[in-house]
């Protein structure tokens, strides 16, 4: 039986004796080194030593678990820890295996060990899907960024749009709106945000995607008019 080399990174030691307790309960993990310094874990991890899994807490001094994982994220994987739900959309993009919100439960856990396992058991991707989690609940929840039909804006939060569900991000439209330019997405409204690639019909008042209607504000229309201007046939 392979045993997959884990590593651990947490300033709190106690952090640490939880994850390593779960895993004690998985006879296919080994944990091979603990750290609660973030330079000496990415030390180790430039060594060359083999290492398939990487806990890592994301509120680490000198390198963070993100500044951590943009580093090291061809050398392993990773899945994140958290006490702040906040983290995961700042977490964007980075293509790690699964983020974990503190106090972690051993049912939580074992869901995050699952997905790897289903991971290196079915190949990785070749190509990495753009994507960021949102926290619902206890869990944060994948979401890929082509599976976005609309994001819209309320107050200090967002509904994230996919198909026939949504998810609420704890995150102003704005500060998704900066996550998400480098992938065609356009400020239509004041309250929303599309995925300039899914618009299929516009006639000044609003947008059709997938068959629903989503207002133009008045001031986006000349933006958007130019866009549509440049791609059209």
């Amino acid at each position: 039986m392979y045993l997959y080399k884990t590593i651990i990174i947490d300033d709190e030691p106690l952090a640490i004796d939880v994850i390593v307790l779960h895993l004690s309960r998985f006879s296919n993990f080994k944990v091979i080194k603990t750290f609660t310094d973030s330079v000496e874990a990415f030390n180790y991890l430039k060594g060359g030593d083999e290492v398939d899994i990487v806990f890592t807490d994301i509120a680490m001094p000198e390198i963070s678990g993100i500044e951590l994982v943009k580093l090291s994220k061809d050398m392993t994987k990773f899945i994140m820890t958290t006490s702040y739900s906040e983290y995961a959309v700042e977490g964007f993009d980075l293509g790690v295996v699964d983020y974990l919100l503190k106090p972690i439960s051993f049912e939580r856990f074992s869901k995050a060990m699952n997905r790897f396992e289903n991971l290196e058991n079915n190949g990785s991707p070749k190509t990495h899907e753009p994507s960021f989690f949102v926290k619902e609940g206890d869990e944060f929840i994948k979401v890929l960024v082509k599976d976005i039909d609309y994001i819209e804006g309320l107050k200090d939060y967002a509904k994230i749009f996919t198909g026939n569900n949504y998810c609420l991000a704890l995150k102003t439209l704005k500060s998704i709106e900066t996550l998400l330019g480098p992938y065609q997405f356009m400020r239509i409204h004041k309250s929303y945000i599309v995925p300039v690639t899914k618009i299929r019909q516009y006639n000044r008042k609003c947008v059709l995607i997938n068959n629903i209607e989503i207002p133009v504000g008045t001031s986006y229309r000349e933006t958007l008019k130019a866009y549509l201007n440049d791609n059209k046939l």
